[in-house]
């Protein structure tokens, strides 16, 4: 049995292609909902389902009395539909864990390369604050992401730094709802004490230490997530 695609999916397929063929860009408005309608040849119903289902994905946005644009690329949508009210197992977590990890070493030979005293400077108050946090057995996630956002800017990379930001912000609310996430001195302090080694390995231009002290601080990470094989 051959199952119909709906309307609207057909809607937004031609839609994406429009945008394609004629190459627009972000922030380039496509035709009216009438001249739209009609030169892709679609109802005016299953446009509006195609525009909100699109809007929904981050493609296109509505602006209110001014039309349909096409809309700047962005992870928010990802995030927004991501089902953080879901209770994440631990083996989630680990798999999202080494995503994350190859993502980030693979990066530091380049890191080592172009960072700058300045970020360094940024990345030492950073870690401080993180340890003296730590020590008053506070938790420290604004610390923890902006730290990891400062010492891969220097790349320049806006989609790293976006995906870098993803993948860290999906960890951390997935490590919220898990049965792992347990306030623990030990390893919070574990934690700090892990980003001011990788602040002195940048600092000392070291990059096998650095390759060795981020991949510790994974693995003490992992530690807390042990995968069931079973």
């Amino acid at each position: 049995m051959v199952t119909k695609i709906p309307a609207y999916r057909h809607a937004q397929v031609k839609i994406k292609e429009f945008i394609e063929q004629n190459n627009l860009k972000a922030n380039d408005a496509l035709p009216p909902e009438a001249r739209m309608a009609e030169e892709l040849n679609m109802s005016r119903p299953s446009l509006r389902e195609a525009v909100k289902a699109l809007e929904s994905l981050g493609v296109i946005e509505s602006r209110h009395g001014e039309g349909i644009f096409v809309k700047a690329f962005s992870f928010d949508s990802i995030l927004d539909n991501l089902p953080y009210s879901m209770v994440a197992n631990d083996d989630q977590i680990t798999d999202l864990l080494y995503v994350r990890t190859y993502l980030e070493i693979g990066a530091i030979p380049s890191v080592v390369k172009n960072i700058t005293p300045k970020n360094i400077a940024v990345l030492r108050e950073l870690a401080d604050s993180m340890l003296e946090k730590a020590l008053r057995q506070e938790t420290f996630p604004a610390e923890d992401r902006a730290f990891h956002a400062e010492m891969y800017s220097c790349l320049n990379n806006r989609f790293l730094l976006a995906l870098i930001d993803l993948f860290w912000n999906v960890f951390n609310n997935m490590h919220k709802a898990s049965t792992a996430a347990k306030l623990d001195p030990w390893a919070m302090e574990a934690t700090a004490r892990d980003h001011i080694a990788i602040v002195e390995m940048l600092e000392n231009k070291d990059e096998a230490g650095l390759m060795r002290a981020y991949t510790e601080h994974f693995d003490s990470i992992f530690k807390r997530y042990p995968k069931d094989t079973a």
